[in-house]
């Protein structure tokens, strides 16, 4: 659509100016309408409400009416200027005619003007031809008149050097002038320059003169004048006379020197005068403004006259004060003329007269280089104030003694009240600028005080000496308050007394100081100052003890006591202490003053040790500002008190003791004990009495809040290894602190030192009964130390494994360990009433202390057995296979189970005893790890109930194939002497828990150097000590066995012992083969029984012969030995054993149940005496022999053989449980675990395996010969899961074809799924639900789906670096996507597959720490469409690099819709070859 404006810029643009044509633009106008149309709906919208239905319906129609109209105009208009192209250019051209013809209409009337008006009267002037001529032949205009030449042409001037000629001779003619002539005093300094001649009057004028001509006659003619006087601190810098002044001046003086025979006089007269009043007015200006600014009704103008005087009163507070006449004593000063001689500056008068040396200092005329009057003022008051204050000097020196001296600026007077006198202790006297009185100030006293002083001193004085002995005594309370600033103390005034009325505290005078003891708060001291003389100060002490009450009606003291919320006190004792007693007893030495003594050579007459008033003088060393009386006495009192209540506490406990002594050369304290040990707490003690007679002396000492107990002991029965340890007398120190608040004694901390804060009397007995509890600690350890020292003394092979690193009589630290790295300390603590032990690291051991995982083991053994020597041994003993025992994988792990959220650890230490270590694998497996003298340990299956092998603990299972793996590791030379026999019964019969586990027969030798001593004989019975008995129950009952010693022949009582055989494991645990490589016993061919030789006679149930139960044959006397068999044999023929119903043992022990040693009182399983028997045997049955006489069995074909003991090194049970990669560097090299993890982890994951394909339909379990072989089959492949025969640590799998399958599966593919289960699956962390995802999902696939599986294995195990991704399978779901984490990533659901794989990037140099692109990818897989996708949800946005797949996909399904085949491989092989992701849109690893 056309616009309706100009296109060629002849007409202008809407809104700069109208068109000439009255042309408007469409758009303007179309928003004209709009903008009316607008207007009229909302006009009709506010009015609509008040008109009625029909009426507003008529209104809707009316304005729908008109606007339809409008804008059918509007759409006419519209459709017009479309096709107004040719009626636009006609206009434009017109409109451009129409300006010129205008323009041409213009000029014609112009030039009609011009010539009609403007022309009619113009006319040439008449041509001069004779100046033409001239001009034009001699070039120049003679004709000029000579009038117009004078007054235009300018003179020629005079030449520079008659200028310099006339100005010399004008200054000889002043200077003759001025040398002739009577000049004034102060105009004796003429400058003349060119002419002229400058008299300056500094500070008042200027002026200019010169001379007319050298006639003597000749006045002098005035130049210029000049007034210098300023207002400097009102005038700004503006000149003080206008300018019209400054010519009424100037003519004034010109009029005076003309006629005047004194020219120069008059004219210095006149503006000498002139100057003076200005300097008045100036004055009264300021004087004027410092009235209404600053000082106010403090000073007043009494008197202004205009060039005479002006008189000005100041102190005018002072006169009203002292209600004189106001005539005769106000203060004023008077600045006027000099009426004798009017040349003289502005004089000053002073009134009343200053008289003195004063009245040389003060101002007598005004400077008038600078005019302040406040200046003059201040001048006038600073000398009016000192001779005021020389004045107050002179009537002050006969009642105060001392050094006055008038200093500062303003002036102050100090002034001593003491002698001595610090300058901070005088009085500072001081008069008021403005008022004219006495100011008082003095450091540290009170306002009241200093007010009344100052009454005094501008009243009438007459108070005046009682304020200054008031001041005094305060001032000396303040230096008894300052003294003791930096101590820990409190000072006030006033105290909240509720009994003040008849105490003797009543009668003291009104200057005291209270001083709380912060130490005793219960104690205050009570100084009082008195005068003893004149200017003389004394000082009374006082003790007083006080207890907080509350208010019961009695006012408090004074009128500086504190309000009534506070805190009252009820005075008790009051005693005056003896100052001279005090501070001149031992250790009491104070500072001396040093007398001054008379110079002998001297002419002159000195008064010996007096002054002029007949005083004695003495020179203080100290500050005069510090009182050691005081702070000595104060020490004094916070030494000797607690010391006090100390001593009333000991005897009251019934200890003994010497009294407060002077200990040493006076350096302190101390209360010595006669005997400690004699309390009734301590007196029926046995282990005290054994520290009796070893106890020297024991004494109190206090170092600051500190109570320090020192103890002298001799015949130290241990010597330790610490340098400070070393001598034959030690000494025990106790430190005592204790933590009080509000009274009440909140905790007591017990460290190396035992502390206590001094709080008052109320703490002393809880110090003195943990002095008690202390002593009874030291006396507990001395006892078991000195059981300890006998042993240690006489056992090299003890010193060789233990060092005693201290012992302070509190405790006692060994070491031990490899370089002597673990420490453990030993102390007793009375709260406990038991021994404590604290497990420690020395020598930078890169580990924690391994005996902590058993500490509570210990601490029982310890104080059960309450022997030191058993504890070293079996930290001896013990430190290497706990050290073993530390490396194992306890930290919690998410996944390795089932239940993929909860967390779970691989191994669960849990102590039985110090020599018992069970290990839990993952809830499932159990194994017992028992330590044993020398450097060997055994180990059994844990989850056979230790007193019957046939029954297994609830809630753990068998390990099968156990003996078999730990048989990999045992020492043959170690195990060489062990007796080897084989049973034929073994097969058939469960080894008794007793007869496998002979250890007690192996440990009846005692070693000759053993550090316990021999083991003592029974008497008889059991060997199980009071309280602790053997555990059992009715459910697992013990089944005794015998124990050959090397027998080849058969004995009666061996023969009378039969062994029952086992009884049918029907609890739900399947049996299994103990040792996987061993033929099974259900082969008859490969079944080899047991030779004969070894044993007297076969088992009565492989005769067929029924047996009863085999507690029969454990009561009977004769199935017992003597040291063999049962741990509860007996030398004795009568055995007795205890009901278990009396001892409430619960059943076998399991892991839902603690075992019987974990119970109170140390209990003990009994496999083996060392081991499982009550902790109070311990001691002596862990003195016998090494394992050197166990028989080693043949291996039996049963699944108890792992609840026999096998016997490893310590050096063996370290490699099994420590670290370490894969023997022949087995799949993931990278992961380290320890053999026994790998190995439990293979069994765990067998036995799920096999849980797996009992309950999959797809999977068949087919039978298999070999033990510990799982053998399943699908549809087309048959697979066999074993063990590694040679390490135990390894799970393989071997797959074949079915027979009817044969031709169908190649053997490469075969062996890449056999290579993957080894890599991926079975492999550590060991994953229940990667076992899932791949034998339940991956083996039940179809086999086309499962033959691309197995490329894309192959993919993963030989990646191809010519492509630009490689695959990497996910058998269960990653971090990092929107799907359970850990749950199988495999999943079939009718005819559909969902998998996950991750793509990495390769072939891309990628810089240092930036990691390759990868992408994880959920793939779904629809057999039945054949198609291949992203698994994509609908309520999560996918990012760009899953829609980058997902996009790859579809477009390959596009591009092959039936693909030959499966199209998985296909599919997945386009990605990695042409997939291409943004850096930014990748997924980052988590």
């Amino acid at each position: 659509m056309a616009p309706t404006e100009s296109h060629h810029g002849m007409i202008p643009v809407m809104g700069t100016q109208v068109p000439l044509t009255g042309t408007i633009p469409l758009s303007a106008l179309i928003e004209f309408i709009i903008q009316r149309t607008y207007q009229d709906l909302s006009i009709l919208s506010e009015l609509l409400p008040r008109k009625t239905d029909m009426e507003r319906k008529v209104e809707i129609v009316q304005f729908a009416s008109r606007t339809c109209q409008l804008f059918v105009r509007l759409l006419a208009l519209v459709k017009w200027a479309s096709s107004a192209s040719k009626v636009d250019k006609c206009a434009i051209i017109s409109n451009f005619l129409d300006q010129q013809a205008k323009l041409f209409e213009k000029t014609a009337d112009s030039l009609a003007v011009m010539a009609r008006e403007t022309l009619t009267h113009a006319r040439l002037p008449s041509f001069s031809l004779p100046c033409a001529v001239d001009v034009l032949t001699t070039g120049s205009y003679p004709r000029l008149p000579s009038c117009i030449k004078e007054k235009i042409v300018p003179p020629d001037p005079i030449t520079p050097q008659e200028k310099w000629q006339t100005l010399m001779r004008l200054n000889q003619i002043i200077e003759h002038r001025l040398v002739t002539s009577d000049l004034p005093k102060h105009m004796r300094r003429p400058q003349i320059q060119n002419g002229r001649v400058s008299f300056q009057v500094e500070h008042e004028f200027e002026v200019t003169l010169t001379l007319m001509g050298d006639g003597a006659n000749i006045p002098w003619r005035l130049l210029l004048i000049e007034i210098l006087v300023e207002d400097p601190e009102t005038g700004d810098g503006k000149s003080l006379v206008h300018s019209l002044q400054v010519n009424y001046l100037h003519q004034l003086v010109q009029m005076r020197i003309m006629d005047s025979k004194k020219p120069l006089h008059d004219l210095y007269n006149c503006l000498h005068s002139f100057c003076q009043s200005l300097q008045l007015e100036v004055l009264h200006s300021q004087t004027q403004q410092l009235m209404r600014q600053r000082l106010g009704d403090h000073i007043h103008i009494e008197e202004y006259k205009a060039g005479e005087r002006l008189v000005i009163s100041y102190w005018r507070d002072l006169m009203r004060k002292e209600n004189k006449s106001y005539s005769s004593s106000t203060f004023k000063l008077s600045v006027h003329m000099d009426t004798n001689d009017p040349s003289r500056p502005l004089q000053i008068t002073h009134f009343p007269l200053i008289h003195g040396t004063e009245s040389l200092k003060v101002a007598q005329a005004i400077k008038s280089d600078y005019l302040s009057i406040e200046r003059l003022l201040v001048h006038t008051i600073h000398v009016r104030s000192l001779a005021k204050l020389k004045e107050l000097q002179r009537e002050l020196r006969p009642i105060l003694s001392g050094l006055f001296k008038i200093s500062d600026l303003p002036l102050v007077l100090y002034v001593p009240v003491i002698t001595p006198c610090m300058d901070s202790e005088k009085i500072c006297v001081s008069v008021h600028m403005q008022k004219g009185t006495f100011l008082i100030s003095v450091c540290r006293t009170e306002t009241s005080l200093t007010a009344d002083i100052e009454d005094s001193l501008n009243g009438d004085r007459r108070d005046l000496r009682k304020l200054l002995s008031r001041l005094r005594l305060s001032l000396v309370l303040s230096r008894c308050a300052k003294s003791i600033q930096h101590l820990q103390v409190a000072t006030s005034h006033h105290l909240p007394l509720v009994n003040l009325s008849g105490h003797p505290l009543e009668k003291l005078g009104k200057h005291k100081l209270f001083i709380k003891l912060a130490k005793q708060s219960d104690y205050y001291m009570v100084v009082e100052a008195f005068e003893s003389g004149w200017m003389s100060v004394d000082f009374n002490h006082y003790l007083m003890h006080v207890t907080p009450t509350g208010f019961e009606g009695a006012a408090s003291e004074g009128e500086g006591a504190e309000d009534s919320l506070c805190v009252y006190l009820r005075a008790g004792y009051f005693m005056q202490l003896d100052t001279y007693l005090c501070t001149h007893g031992p250790c009491s030495q104070l500072q001396e003053l040093e007398e001054e003594e008379p110079d002998p050579l001297s002419r002159k007459r000195k008064m010996f040790m007096k002054d002029q008033y007949g005083r004695h003088t003495k020179k203080q060393k100290c500050s005069p500002y510090f009182v050691p009386e005081l702070c000595h006495i104060l020490a004094l009192c916070e030494d000797r008190i607690p010391f006090v209540a100390l001593a009333d506490e000991l005897l009251k406990q019934g200890i003994p003791h010497q009294g407060l002594q002077v200990d040493g050369d006076g350096a302190a304290l101390c209360l010595t004990l006669v005997d400690v040990l004699s309390c009734p707490s301590l007196k029926d003690n046995e282990a005290v009495q054994l520290m009796r007679a070893d106890l020297l002396s024991c004494k109190f000492r206090k170092a600051g809040r500190v109570w320090k107990v020192e103890s002298v002991v001799a015949n130290c029965p241990l010597q330790s290894t610490n340098s400070k340890e070393q001598g034959v007398i030690q000494r025990v120190y106790f430190e005592c602190y204790c933590v009080v608040f509000a009274g009440v004694i909140q905790r007591v901390i017990q460290r190396v030192y035992f502390e206590y804060e001094l709080q008052g009397s109320e703490t002393m007995e809880k110090i003195v009964e943990s002095l008690q509890e202390d002593w009874l600690a030291v006396c507990h350890l001395y006892q078991v130390v000195s059981d300890f020292a006998h042993i240690y003394a006489e056992s090299p092979a003890l010193q060789a494994g233990i060092e005693v690193k201290a012992f302070t009589y509190k405790r006692l630290t060994l070491a031990y360990g490899p370089n002597k790295c673990y420490t453990v300390s030993i102390q007793y603590r009375p709260n406990s009433k038991r021994f404590q032990l604290a497990y420690g690291t020395c020598c930078k051991s890169s580990v924690a202390n391994c005996h902590s995982m058993v500490s509570v083991q210990l601490e029982n053994l310890l104080n059960d057995s309450r022997s030191i020597a058993l504890l070293a041994q079996i930290l001896v003993d013990t430190w290497s296979p706990l050290s073993s025992v530390g490396k194992l994988n306890t930290s919690p792990l998410m996944g390795l189970g089932k239940m993929v959220s909860a967390l779970a650890a691989s191994f669960i230490i849990v102590p039985q005893s110090p020599v018992h270590i069970r290990l839990i694998f993952r809830n499932l497996y159990c194994i017992d790890i028992h330590c044993h003298r020398g450097n060997e340990v055994t180990l059994r299956d844990g989850a056979y109930s230790m007193f019957d092998t046939s029954k297994v603990v609830e809630g753990l299972n068998p390990t099968p194939g156990l003996k078999a793996f730990l048989n990999m590791y045992v020492d043959e030379t170690v195990s060489s002497g062990h007796i080897r026999h084989q049973s034929t019964t073994e097969d058939d019969n469960p080894p008794s828990p007793i007869g496998i586990d002979t250890l007690d027969s192996l440990l009846t030798q005692p070693l000759s150097n053993s550090p316990v001593g021999p083991r003592k004989q029974d008497s008889g019975g059991l060997r199980f000590q009071s309280p602790i008995t053997p555990p059992s129950n009715p459910h697992t009952p013990a089944s005794p066995s015998t124990q050959r010693h090397g027998q080849t022949h058969s004995s009666p009582a061996a023969a009378s012992f039969p062994m029952a055989s086992p009884p049918s494991m029907t609890h739900g645990v399947a049996p299994s083969p103990s040792n996987i490589m061993a033929p099974s016993p259900n082969n008859p061919a490969l079944h080899v029984p047991s030779p004969s030789a070894f044993v007297p006679a076969p088992s009565p149930q492989s005769l067929g012969i029924h047996m009863p139960s085999p507690a029969t044959q454990f009561i009977s006397p004769q199935g017992m030995l003597e040291g063999v068999g049962s741990p509860f044999a007996s030398g004795s023929t009568q055995l007795a054993m205890p009901s278990p119903g009396a001892r409430n043992w619960p059943a076998s022990p399991s892991m839902p149940g603690p075992s019987p040693v974990s119970r109170p009182g140390g209990m003990l399983s009994p496999v083996h005496t060392a081991l499982h028997s009550p902790q109070t045997q311990l001691k002596d049955d862990y003195q016998k022999g090494s394992l050197s006489m166990l028989p080693s069995r043949m291996l039996p074909q049963r699944s108890w053989a792992g609840s026999i003991p096998t016997v490893l090194t310590h050096e063996a049970l370290n490699k099994l449980l420590s670290p370490s990669f894969p023997p022949g560097g087995g799949p993931m090299p990278g992961i380290r675990c320890c053999p026994l993890e790998r190995f439990l982890c293979c069994m765990y994951q067998r036995k799920f395996l096999q849980r797996t394909i009992q309950t999959e339909d797809s999977l068949q379990m087919m039978q298999c010969s070999e033990p510990g072989v799982l053998m399943f089959k699908t549809d087309q492949l048959q697979f066999r899961v074993s063990l590694n025969p040679n390490t135990l640590q390894s799970l393989h799998l071997t797959v074949t074809p079915t027979p009817e399958c044969q031709h169908q599966w190649e053997l490469d593919e075969l062996q890449i799924l056999e290579r993957f289960f080894d890599l991926k699956v079975a492999c550590p962390p060991y994953k229940i639900n990667t076992l899932v995802a791949f034998s339940s999902r991956i083996m039940c696939l179809p086999p086309n789906i499962l033959k691309d599986f197995i490329k894309i294995m192959r993919m993963e195990l030989l990646p191809d670096r010519s492509l630009k991704w490689s695959v990497q399978w996910c058998l269960t779901v990653p971090i990092g996507i929107s799907y359970p984490v850990g749950v199988p990533a495999v999943t079939l659901s009718n005819n559909k597959v969902l998998f996950m794989i991750q793509l990495t990037r390769i072939g891309v140099a990628m810089p240092p720490g930036v990691e390759p692109q990868n992408i994880v990818i959920p793939i779904l897989y629809d057999h039945s469409m054949n198609t291949t996708q992203v698994m994509e949800q609908r309520s999560q946005e996918l990012s760009q690099s899953t829609v980058a797949v997902s996009n790859m996909l579809k477009r390959f399904i596009e591009f092959n819709p039936n693909p030959n085949g499966c199209s998985i491989y296909p599919a997945l092989r386009e990605l990695l070859t042409n997939l291409v992701v943004p850096m930014q849109g990748m997924n980052q690893p988590q």
